[in-house]
């Protein structure tokens, strides 16, 4: 199952990238979103970007038939491959494993700085792929952390939203 969603920002790519690229202001974002036991265990720069991973325990609101496979908060480690393209976009590409959970969680962020769309200096592109071939609660489990990377996607969307105008006021 995918999910995708397009979040436009008036703040430029560099700026933005800041919450995906500092230690301090991921673990702040996060913290933001609920995440407890926060850890950026690795940031690391390549010839054509960087990497990053990172791990928390995320709450998760579990519907009854799921109990058994997820409980009350979730470890999450993610890994993210952030590569300039030549056409000036910056491609993440991103695996999310949720410990011991059997699903594969797979998506890509494509940031741009659209110049045709007055107000939006900064324009990203997601798109999620879940699965899991676990026979019965298999849909249920995909479906239920489908509605979950939705609600994450816009809380953090919110909270950048948020967020980046006072960055920016500091940075002056």
């Amino acid at each position: 199952m995918q999910v995708t969603a397009i979040h436009d920002y008036k703040e430029d790519l560099d700026t933005l990238l800041r919450y995906f690229s500092e230690e301090d202001l991921i673990a702040e974002k996060y913290q933001a979103l609920g995440a407890k036991n926060i850890s950026v265990t690795d940031i690391t720069d390549t010839e054509d970007g960087f990497s990053v991973r990172t791990q928390r325990d995320m709450p998760a609101n579990v519907p009854g038939v799921l109990k058994s496979l997820l409980g009350s908060f979730n470890t999450i480690k993610q890994s993210e491959s952030w590569h300039w393209q030549e056409n000036g976009q910056l491609l993440c590409k991103f695996n999310v494993d949720i410990v011991g959970v059997p699903a594969t969680i797979q998506g890509q962020m494509n940031f741009s700085e659209p110049t045709a769309r007055p107000g939006v200096a900064t324009s990203n592109h997601v798109s999620v792929e879940v699965h899991s071939s676990v026979p019965l609660v298999g849909s249920t489990l995909v479906s239920f952390i489908c509605n979950d990377i939705k609600n994450q996607m816009q809380a953090e969307y919110v909270f950048l939203c948020d967020k980046l105008p006072q960055l920016m006021t500091e940075e002056e």
